[in-house]
């Protein structure tokens, strides 16, 4: 199996937001100073411990699941797919659509939302709460 380039992660990692990957996947952020925060949507969650740091484009939650990184392991965990099949999610998405940069105004623009089937998960899912 071919290995991925190294120039074509670093495109993702700075071409896909990892913000709007979030909200894709339904979690509300709010701003906090200069980061984003929100109730991770891989655990119960009471109050916001999911951290979106979009001048990083990093995500890293302090809660119950301790999970992070970047765009491509924001897919992995969300979607429930391997390293090689998020990097083809955001390379279809980032091609085809171009919308997966930070956009110019809030909510401006279309969310991405993978068509891929998802493996089975091991736990239960959560349903993410809504920052009141």
């Amino acid at each position: 199996m071919a290995r991925i380039p190294d120039a074509e992660l670093a495109r993702l990692k700075s071409e896909v937001s990892v913000a709007r990957l979030v909200e894709g996947c339904g979690v509300e952020l709010v701003r906090q100073g200069k980061d984003l925060v929100g109730r991770c949507p891989f655990h119960e969650d009471s109050t916001p411990s999911l951290v979106v740091s979009p001048g990083k484009n990093l995500w890293h939650c302090l809660g119950a699941c301790q999970a992070g990184g970047g765009p491509v392991d924001w897919v992995m965990t969300a979607q429930g797919v391997s390293f090689r099949h998020a990097v083809e999610l955001l390379r279809e998405s980032s091609s085809s659509l171009g919308v997966l940069a930070e956009p110019k105004m809030p909510g401006a623009g279309p969310v991405v939302r993978s068509t891929a089937a998802k493996l089975p998960a091991l736990v239960a899912p959560v349903v993410p709460h809504r920052v009141v």
